[in-house]
């Protein structure tokens, strides 16, 4: 292939014979053996005629030192003797002599000599095999290329050993023509290179610098290079090369990561420093304002006074006492007890900083001259009487406060118990004066460097608040992705186990593999054949001869390289060739292996979609694009997303001022332009097409809808190859992306988009089949949401013929969306170890929201649900009836598309709607949120549900579900009284539940449609609620403590992608 992966890929042109002296077509190694036996005498001296020929163009590297004289041999002495006594000569080193006749024949070349009877050939070396260690001339004959014959330049792309290996000089070098003539129909180019001492083999293409190449028929040209290294010495010098390019790799990404750190934090300074300065220079610029209306003291208009301030002309930065008399104020009425306070509640600046302080009892305020002169008669005369009592209509209260430094304003109103005194709603406010000796300028400065430092401090806690944050969640995610792991690995021992059980690299691994549930059973014997790093390291195992024990398990041992980090294997009957073989059913067998000196390589995946929340969210499909896109990136992936430009982005908050223009190209009889933004963690791209086919308010709902998606699908296409993108994966969704896959293969695989493999998703199998199909045979792995969905569809027609790459893998939901620990929805945040407190907090706020009783705390069952036939509306009515019929509340959210349906929900609401039940015909996220957590139980009695995402929510909020056994509701709920095995297996990976003491049943099911099997699973929730409310709570606790999330579904998800890369 060709090893530049930022050149789009050309069709891959019609073989181009490079002619030899017997075979016509080319293979390079059979090439390299006719060239070998060919003599060519390189000896200017023999062609009188032919001139000097110009040096070709050289890739740079540093001259090779000519090899030293052989050192002289120990221990002999030079004595005069009568006769000279001859020293043996020490052996010359073969691979010396093969570079030194290297460096003669390059030092030495004639050019024509060089091609004498190879005119017809497409490529000559001088020498005629490349000698590690020393320079190699390379003759290109452009006439011989189809591709490259009348291209104005000619350029070798080239590396060493299978293309690992690159020279110190880089890995292109341009051509130059050579003074060869012409006339016997050749035209030849040359360009010298530097060959590696530790090469074993030469690769090279050649291209015109741009779109075209000459790759020997897709194969490259490969040469075996002489004195160099052996395959095998490659092989073993393989994990020292991994652990040093790892470590160069991880260096390059540490100091890039500094790097990056360093200039967020300079710019985010820098913010912190502009904030600072704005927030000085709106001070300063508005004191005016803000000081407008303020005063030291306030009088009513017959003279008597509301408040005081000493001193009377307070200061920023120093302290102030306020006095107030209620008795002049709508507080005149009160009559506070002894032990009881007024409270001062105050800010300044417009109420910036509040607080509050309790107030005293206080004498009457004195002016300030009379207080001063009041104070010079005290000291001069004797002791004298108490001060006098206050007039009936005054009732002084004081109360000190620190004023900031930064306040021009003090802003005040006064509270006792539910009464205020707030001015006649208009607040009181005291006008301050600047520090003493302060000039305006210098105030405003002052305030900036402490803004600034306040920014800073601020901002420092927020982002540490964030970093302990996050650290718990990756802790929790962690250990949630460990579980995953360990009930896989429990999964699978009755088939397969190591010793030890996590494999690791530098160790020895035996597996065990018991065939009784595999397409091998009753053979007797086994061979285990297999590699590592998914296959493409250079070092395989086996076949290897598996031994049996008396139980019927086989056995065999492997060393692990240091450098793997994944071992693949299968098992089979035969040595190789025909036999049976259990590859898991296409998949092959993978175990992870730690502590490898290499990391596995990321992927790149690319969606391409028409929804995602929360930009574009109509129904599952947006939530699965997100949520999927980010737990695959945070198993260290690369993940995009392509969308659709709608209207109404230009009104989104989450894309409002970050998005990003990315390039914009003529295509499809229309201009496009290509924006990008960050939604969700996610870099996503939006496709404008300046034809309107997007200018609308909604994703869905135009006449032209399949028009304008197929159009869509193909402009993103072009997009990836016009921006020269290569994504591993293309994953495309329902009928709406179906056309993704087809135009793919027949459009822009042969014509430079050549690297993705193609994944498509099926979300409901009941919109757009005849699209579906299509995308079913074009690629490579489909899935549909959940396995029980995947086997009731897989009987169709558009899927059935295409079985065999078919599966299902169930939705997960967004943990940090819905998170009843943090959530601002909610009344009392909560966890599975405090849920029954969370839940009655819940209850207690739904109640007060729907203006239902909380008399006796009745249980409360709830339904989130579009209102349409495939929800089940008729058993969603009886659940209302059944609900409140037992004495507990009913709670139903969601809307009818069809107005004969809302029609008879709004009659049902009528009917019921009071104290005991709530019908809210509309979407209300936050609404939501508190529903999930008010509910006891939750009701999703679908009629088929390819996986649904309200049971798997509710029980994140410890609402135990109770579903119809369809789809992914039965690959997700497990009936407390009859799913004990089966949960126990997908929950745990345990065989025997009683056996290991495991009861993971979520919730209760019924089969039938109808009211009766409704009836079945409510009535034993609703009996186990009042007759055994201890082990009702303990089930709500268990509900909470099941990982539903995308941590398992996700490693489905890219064993998938890695499967499709394969085919």
């Amino acid at each position: 292939q060709c090893p530049n992966p930022q050149a789009p890929r050309p069709p891959v042109p019609a073989p181009v014979p490079v002619p030899t002296p017997a075979p016509e077509s080319v293979d390079s190694r059979g090439y390299l053996m006719d060239v070998i036996n060919l003599s060519v005498d390189l000896d200017p001296d023999d062609d009188e005629d032919d001139g000097p020929e110009p040096e070709p163009p050289i890739a740079q590297t540093p001259d090779m030192p000519d090899p030293p004289s052989p050192p002289p041999v120990k221990g002999i002495t030079r004595t005069p003797l009568a006769k000279a006594v001859e020293l043996p000569k020490p052996k010359e080193d073969p691979k010396l002599e093969l570079r030194a006749a290297a460096r003669k024949a390059v030092t030495t070349v004639n050019y024509n000599q060089a091609v004498v009877d190879k005119h017809h050939w497409m490529v000559v070396t001088v020498p005629e095999q490349p000698t590690a260690g020393e320079e190699c001339i390379l003759l290109f004959n452009r006439m011989q290329s189809e591709a490259l014959r009348s291209r104005p330049r000619i350029q070798l792309i080239y590396g060493f050993n299978h293309w690992e290996l690159k020279a110190e000089a880089g890995d292109r070098a341009d051509l130059l023509p050579t003074s060869i003539p012409k006339d016997a129909g050749s035209d030849f180019w040359s360009c010298k290179i530097k060959v590696p001492e530790d090469a074993y083999e030469l690769n090279f293409v050649l291209t015109d610098g741009q779109s075209l190449y000459e790759n020997n028929s897709g194969q490259d040209f490969t040469y075996q290079i002489a004195a160099g290294i052996t395959w095998d010495e490659w092989l073993d010098q393989a994990s020292e090369r991994a652990a040093k390019a790892e470590a160069a790799k991880q260096a390059a990404e540490k100091a890039a990561a500094e790097e990056a750190e360093r200039q967020r934090q300079a710019a985010l300074l820098q913010q912190d420093r502009d904030r600072g300065n704005k927030r000085a220079q709106d001070l300063k610029n508005g004191l005016e304002n803000l000081q407008k209306g303020g005063v030291s003291s306030l009088a009513r208009a017959d003279g008597l006074p509301v408040f005081k301030v000493k001193p009377e002309q307070p200061v920023a930065g120093g302290k102030v006492t306020l006095y107030y008399n209620p008795k002049a104020t709508n507080f005149h009425f009160l009559n506070i007890p002894e032990g009881e306070a007024l409270l001062l509640k105050y800010g300044f600046n417009g109420w910036q900083k509040p607080g509050s302080i309790k107030m005293k009892r206080s004498p009457p305020p004195k002016p300030a001259a009379a207080a001063a002169k009041a104070a010079d008669a005290a000291a001069e005369a004797p002791a004298a009487a108490a001060p006098a009592p206050a007039p009936a209509n005054e009732d002084w209260w004081e109360a000190e406060v620190s004023v900031p430094l930064d306040a021009a304003a003090l802003n005040f109103v006064m509270n006792y118990y539910e009464h205020y005194d707030n001015n006649g709603q208009k607040d009181y406010k005291v006008k301050l004066a600047l520090p003493a000796g302060k000039t305006l300028e210098q105030w405003a400065e002052d305030n900036a460097e402490r803004y600034r430092q306040e920014e800073f401090e601020a901002r420092m806690k927020v982002e540490e608040e964030e970093r302990i944050k996050e650290a718990i969640r990756q802790e929790k995610r962690r250990k949630a992705q460990d579980m995953v792991r360990a009930v896989e690995r429990r999964k699978v021992r009755h088939v397969l186990f190591t010793e030890p059980e996590v494999v690791t690299a530098g160790q020895d691994v035996t597996l065990f593999y018991n065939p009784r549930d595999t397409p091998l059973n009753g053979r007797q014997r086994i061979f285990l054949q297999g590699g590592w790093n998914r296959w493409s390291h250079a070092r395989k195992f086996g076949p290897i001869e598996m031994q049996p024990n008396e139980e019927g398990v086989f056995a065999a041992s492997v060393k692990v390289p240091p450098d793997a980090f994944k071992m693949d294997f299968v098992f089979s009957d035969v040595e190789g060739g025909e036999g049976t073989y259990d590859n898991r059913g296409g998949f092959d067998y993978h175990l992870p292996v730690e502590g490898s000196l290499v990391r596995e390589p990321s992927l790149y995946v690319a969606h391409i979609a028409v929804e995602m929340a929360p930009v574009a969210k109509v129904g599952g499909l947006g939530d699965v694009v997100t949520a999927l896109g980010r737990a695959v990136k945070e198993q260290g992936h690369l993940v995009e997303v392509i969308l659709p430009k709608y209207e109404f982005f230009n009104y989104s908050p989450v894309l409002q001022g970050q998005m990003k223009f990315e390039t914009e190209y003529d295509w499809g009889g229309t201009r496009i332009v290509v924006t990008s933004a960050m939604v969700e963690g996610l870099r996503c791209f939006f496709i404008e097409p300046r034809n309107g086919f997007f200018n609308t308010q909604t994703v869905y709902g135009r006449y032209d809808d399949e028009v304008r998606f197929d159009f869509f699908c193909k402009a993103a296409l072009e997009f990836l190859l016009r921006t020269n993108r290569q994504p591993d994966i293309l994953h495309c969704h329902d009928w709406s992306t179906a056309h993704v896959a087809k135009s793919y293969w027949e459009d822009y695989h042969p014509y430079g988009l050549w690297k993705p493999k193609v994944v498509f998703t099926i979300h409901n199998l009941q919109y757009g089949q005849k699209k579906i199909g299509e995308a079913a045979f074009y690629c490579q792995k489909f899935t549909t949401v959940s396995p029980t969905y995947a086997f009731e569809v897989g009987g169709n027609a558009v899927i059935a013929s295409h079985g065999h790459k078919f599966m299902g893998i169930r939705n997960g939901i967004d943990m940090d969306l819905w998170d009843p620990e943090h959530n601002i929805w909610l009344p009392k945040p909560f966890t599975a170890e405090n849920v029954v407190e969370g839940k009655r907090a819940a209850r207690i706020a739904l109640r007060q929201r729907l203006n239902l009783t909380d008399w006796n705390d009745k249980y409360i069952v709830g339904v989130v649900s579009r209102l349409t036939p495939q929800k089940g509306v008729h058993l969603i009515k009886h659940a209302a009836y059944r609900a409140t019929e037992r004495g507990g509340q009913f709670v139903l959210l969601g809307s009818a598309p069809d107005p004969k349906v809302q029609a008879e929900f709004n009659e049902l609401a009528q009917q019921y709607n009071g104290q005991d039940a709530s019908f809210c015909f509309k979407y209300d996220e936050p609404l939501s949120h508190l529903i999930y957590a008010a509910c006891d139980i939750i009701i999703v009695p679908s009629m088929f549900e390819p996986c649904g995402l309200t049971q798997m929510i509710a029980m994140r909020y410890g609402a135990v579900p109770i579903v119809r056994h369809t789809g992914g509701l039965k690959d997700t709920v497990f009936d407390v009284d009859f799913d004990k095995a089966r949960a126990a297996w997908d929950v745990y990976g345990s065989s025997d539940w009683q056996r290991d003491s495991l009861d993971a049943t979520n919730g209760f099911a019924f089969e039938g449609t109808d009211p009766g099997a409704l009836d079945y699973a409510m009535n034993r929730a609703i009996d186990a609620w009042y007759n055994d409310r201890a082990w009702f709570h303990s089930l709500q606790k268990r509900v909470m403590e099941q990982d539903w999330s995308w941590n398992r579904p996700a490693l489905d998800y890219i064993e998938l992608y890695h499967s499709a890369k394969k085919v």
